[in-house]
C-alpha cells in the first residue's frame, strides 16, 4: 500500500479527517511521490497539529525489530540524556546491536566538558541490558557528522569475509531509527538522503512540533535491506507531553545556548518560567549555571516571596504555562530535594540542565510529578 512519503501514513482518499488522507487528483498527478494532507499543510502553512500517543501502537510497530538480525539508531536530546532511552526498549529490540546519538551538541558551549554524558549514557544501556555499540555526540545537521555515522553502519554491516567471489557477508539486514519525538530522527533521515539518494530537498517532513513521522519510512540500504525511520513516540515524563505548541516553541532551543549562571545566598529561589520552583537553603553560597533555551525566563527572588509572586505572575512573568488549560494538566507537584557537598548536575525532562556548586547546600525542586529529574554527580556517581 502506498505511504506518505513525508510522515510514513498509509495514503487514503476516502476521508480528509483521518490520517494519510490525499485527493484523489493529487493521486493522479503524484502518484506515489506524494504528500499527505497533514504533511502538505505542516510543510506549506505552519499547520498546527494535536500530537497522539497511542503507546500501544507504537510498541506493536517496532516489536517487529527483536525478531530481526537488525542495526538500532536510538538518537538522544542532549537536554534530555537522562530520559532518551525509549521505555522497555530492550524487550523490543532484542540483542540486536544499538549505536546511540546524542544529537544537537553543537547548541552547548564549546567549553561544557561532554564526557560525563557519554559516561551516564553506557551507565543507563549497562542497567536496561541495551548492546550500545558506539556513542556519538554531535549534530545530525552536521553533514561530516551524519557521514560518520554511515560509515560505521556500512563497517558494521559488511565483514570481510566473502560468502561468493563478489559478495561479502553482511552481519546484519535492516537499520531502524529510534528515539522519542523531536530528538533529530527525521532531520537524520533527510541528511542521508540528500548525501546518499541523490534527494536535491528534505523528503520526510519536519517540524517544531512533536510527532510529523507517524509510520515507517523506508528507504534503501542496499538491495535486500532498509534504514527504517520509526514514528516518534511522546515521552510521558517530558514536558512535551503536557503543553501546547507555544509553551514547547519556547522551550526547544533553537540556537547556541547563553548559559546564565547566579551565586546564590541561601533563602533564595528562582522560578523556570512556571514549570520549575527551585528553594536554596542550607550552609554555604551555591553557584548555579542553567543551560535551557535562551527564550525560558528566569525569575530570582527571596524564598519568603516566591509563593506570592507564583500566584500574582503565573501566565503573565512566569510563563510558560501560557493558559489555564496547561496549567491544569501540570499542576499535581511533587518535591525534590538534593544535599549538595560537591558538583552536580540536574537534568528535568523538557526544560534542560543545572549545573550546581557548593560546599554545603540544599536545593529543593518542586514540579510537575510526572516529569523526569534526575541528579548526576560530576564523576557520575549518584
Amino acid at each position: 500500500m502506498s505511504r506518505c512519503i513525508g510522515c510514513g501514513s498509509k495514503i487514503q482518499s476516502h476521508n480528509p479527517n483521518l490520517t494519510g488522507y490525499v485527493s484523489e487528483i493529487a493521486l493522479i498527478e503524484k502518484g506515489e511521490n506524494v504528500y499527505c494532507q497533514r504533511c502538505y499543510g505542516i510543510r506549506h502553512h505552519n499547520l498546527k497539529y494535536l500530537p497522539e500517543n497511542n503507546l500501544k501502537d507504537y510498541y506493536d510497530k517496532i516489536k517487529i525489530i527483536k525478531d530481526e538480525k537488525a542495526l538500532v539508531i536510538l538518537i538522544i536530546d542532549v537536554m534530555d540524556i537522562t530520559g532518551g532511552f525509549v521505555q522497555n526498549l530492550k524487550e523490543y529490540i532484542g540483542n540486536n546491536k544499538v549505536l546511540v546519538i546524542v544529537n544537537k551538541t553543537d547548541i552547548l558551549p564549546k567549553n561544557l566538558k561532554l564526557g560525563f554524558i557519554e559516561n551516564y549514557i553506557r551507565k543507563l544501556a549497562r542497567e536496561q541490558k541495551i548492546n550500545v555499540e558506539q556513542i556519538f555526540l554531535g549534530s545530525v545537521k552536521n553533514t561530516s557528522f551524519v557521514e560518520k555515522i554511515i560509515n560505521k553502519i556500512s563497517k558494521l554491516k559488511y565483514s570481510s569475509k566473502q560468502t561468493s567471489r563478489f559478495k561479502k557477508e553482511t552481519k546484519f539486514d535492516n537499520c531502524y531509527v529510534i528515539g522519542y519525538a523531536s530528538v533529530g530522527k527525521s532531520t537524520f533521515m533527510n541528511q542521508i538522503g540528500k548525501l546518499y539518494l541523490n534527494f536535491d530537498k528534505d523528503v520526510i517532513t519536519t517540524s517544531n512540533q512533536f510527532q510529523t513521522t507517524l509510520d515507517f519510512i523506508k528507504w534503501p540500504l542496499d538491495k535486500k535491506s532498509y534504514i527504517i525511520d520509526t514514528p516518534g513516540i511522546i515521552n510521558p515524563s517530558h514536558f512535551g507531553a503536557y503543553l501546547n505548541y507555544e509553551s514547547i516553541n519556547l522551550l526547544m532551543p533553537k540556537k547556541y545556548i547563553k548559559p546564565r549562571t547566579y551565586q546564590l545566598n541561601p533563602d533564595q529561589t528562582i522560578f523556570m518560567g512556571g514549570l520549575v520552583k527551585i528553594d536554596f537553603s542550607g550552609n554555604s553560597k551555591i553557584n548555579t549555571s542553567f543551560y535551557v533555551a535562551n527564550e525560558l525566563y528566569l525569575h530570582r527572588t527571596k524564598t519568603i516571596q516566591a509563593d506570592d509572586i507564583k500566584t500574582n505572575q503565573l501566565f503573565k512573568l512566569l510563563v510558560p504555562p501560557f493558559t489555564k488549560e496547561e496549567y491544569e494538566k501540570i499542576k499535581e507537584t511533587k518535591v525534590i530535594k538534593y544535599h549538595i557537598t560537591k558538583p552536580i548536575d540536574v537534568f528535568i525532562s523538557g526544560v534542560g540542565f543545572i549545573h550546581l556548586v557548593a560546599e554545603d547546600a540544599f536545593v529543593q525542586f518542586e514540579l510537575f510529578n510526572l516529569i523526569n529529574i534526575k541528579m548526576l554527580h560530576e564523576e557520575n556517581d549518584e
